[in-house]
């Protein structure tokens, strides 16, 4: 039953439900009782409904100990819950898909702020993120959370079970989300290439490998280039060196981008053609100039690969083309591919793309969820025969009964989405959006009216880095889960013990991209299943 106070009612709540405004708290659990691994994050929830105005509302954690070895360690947040508004659902999706109906506030960002004010008869959920060393003693541990608001103090018993099990530190899942570096100077008051310019991107570099993206793109602004007085270009890669540099000491450079050469011209998607990228391009005494673009690519591409070879970083570069390319863009897009592939021999190429096969064309195919479910066999059958590398990615689609990562849709569709990559072995997620704020994220949910509230961004602009989101921490807990999977697969097979116990697991929660379970508990259980079975392994 919840706990309550003269003011307040406080009760725990799964991590992966969003606790809306009007929540009561009718089954509340009085105690947070959660587990996890060695090495990984996890999260908790809890909720406080006012029966008053609380001006001052604080939450605190004690810090954790062991019960047996009073053992402590474990580093604990708690952080308010954040609202931002959905001013028209994701189109073309059952309402039974949907978290709410807009308009409507959608519980999303993670605030930093100390005390919070908390209006009568409304409800405010507060986070709870849990980071387990790789050395914590297994067992379980206690302690409590402390919530304080108009003279009233309530606590949460709260019971965590560390397991003896430490996913792999190497990553066996690329996750990129690609980022608008402008937003980096504009929503921090500054110019790119400033001291605080880089104080913002090393602070989103350090989030984003603390959420184990490891993948990093390169914008082509990055590279500066000059036309020289006989008409030759010269590249200065100091700050494209910077960029990378700043994002590999944060563990975000398992793989890196190369930015893309073209792009789609005039008439958006119709166009059956795509069109070299105009770079900027001055004079050294800052004249800008404007040469044929197919000339700068046909320089540029040859010296990036030399460049990128001298650093040490040739072979984990991939190089994009174009974005999206698809059929009625695919004779284009080939003749396109072909001279990028002279120009940067042994450089796989990478896309999000929809083209029906793209063997010899490109080396890592990253379609769109439902495309790819669409054409599901065709996908893996030309993967198994052909040995290409399989991703997959989402953006303003799929919409309907897909699992997405929009803002009124469920956290379980955040975290699902890395249970489909161990379900059919697809070895990479792409996101366009990790920052593609409008001028004001908090009170704006998209940049376009056509895309889906939440698509452009999963994080938000903070006084000095970003502000994490509930999709953000379940994202993190997914990716997670996938290792986990590729733990049990690999010590089963090393124990010659099976080759399926993970992929049962997987498939019983996840038949299929559209069928999969919408039971949070369900998510839950299958995880349990997967630690168990490790732990059966162990002994």
């Amino acid at each position: 039953m919840p706990t309550s106070a003269a003011s307040f009612v406080l009760w725990s709540v799964d991590s992966l439900e969003k606790v809306a405004r009007e929540a009561e708290p009718a089954n509340g659990a009085d105690r947070i009782v959660i587990e996890s691994c060695r090495s990984e994050f996890t999260s908790a929830q809890v909720a406080v409904r006012a029966s008053r105005p609380l001006p001052d509302l604080r939450a605190s954690i004690s810090p954790l100990k062991h019960e047996e070895i009073g053992a402590t360690g474990i580093e604990v947040q708690a952080r308010f819950v954040g609202y931002v508004p959905v001013t028209k659902n994701t189109p073309d999706t059952p309402e039974e898909e949907l978290t709410c109906t807009a308009p409507c506030q959608v519980p999303d960002l993670l605030l930093t702020d100390e005390t919070l004010c908390l209006e009568a008869n409304s409800t405010q959920p507060i986070w709870l993120t849990f980071f387990i060393p790789p050395d914590a003693p297994p067992g379980r541990w206690r302690g409590a959370v402390e919530i304080t608001a108009a003279g009233d103090a309530v606590q949460l018993p709260l019971q965590l079970t560390v397991h003896p099990i430490t996913p792999p530190a190497t990553r066996h899942l690329s996750v990129t989300n690609w980022m608008d570096m402008g937003n980096f100077a504009s929503h921090y008051a500054t110019e790119t290439y400033t001291p605080r310019f880089w104080q913002v991107v090393e602070s989103f570099a350090r989030n984003m490998g603390a959420h184990r993206q490891n993948v990093i793109l390169c914008p082509n602004e990055l590279v500066h280039i000059y036309q020289e007085d006989d008409g030759a270009l010269a590249f200065d890669y100091s700050d494209y060196d910077r960029w990378l540099q700043i994002f590999a000491d944060a563990g975000c450079a398992d793989l890196i981008e190369g930015g893309h050469l073209g792009r789609r011209g005039l008439g958006k998607w119709e166009t059956p053609w795509f069109e070299w990228r105009q770079f900027r391009v001055r004079r050294r005494d800052g004249a800008e100039v404007k040469p044929d673009p197919e000339a700068v690519i046909r320089a540029l591409v040859p010296s990036l690969i030399t460049h990128v070879k001298e650093r040490g970083w040739f072979d984990r570069f991939l190089l994009h083309v174009v974005d999206e390319p698809a059929p009625h863009t695919e004779e284009d897009y080939k003749k396109k591919a072909r001279l990028v592939r002279e120009l940067a021999p042994g450089v796989p190429l990478l896309e999000a793309m929809s083209l029906m096969d793209a063997r010899g064309l490109l080396d890592i195919w990253v379609p769109q969820l439902s495309h790819f479910d669409e054409h599901r066999d065709n996908y893996l059958s030309m993967r198994d025969q052909a040995g290409i590398e399989l991703w997959f990615y989402t953006c303003m689609y799929p919409t309907g009964r897909y699992p997405n990562r929009f803002l009124d849709f469920s956290l379980l569709k955040t975290r699902i989405l890395h249970w489909i990559n161990w379900r059919y072995r697809l070895t990479g997620y792409l996101h366009w959006g990790l920052n593609f704020w409008t001028d004001d994220p908090f009170h704006q949910d998209r940049i376009r009216d056509d895309l889906p509230p939440g698509d452009c961004w999963i994080v938000y602009p903070g006084p000095d880095g970003p502000l994490d989101s509930l999709r953000w921490e379940q994202m993190r807990e997914g990716i997670q889960d996938f290792e986990l999977l590729w733990l049990l697969d690999h010590i089963a097979k090393e124990a010659g013990r099976g080759t399926d116990a993970a992929d049962k697991i997987c498939a019983g929660l996840l038949p299929d991209p559209v069928t999969y379970t919408r039971d949070f508990r369900a998510l839950r259980a299958a995880r349990r299943a997967a630690i168990e079975a490790l732990l059966a392994l162990q002994t």
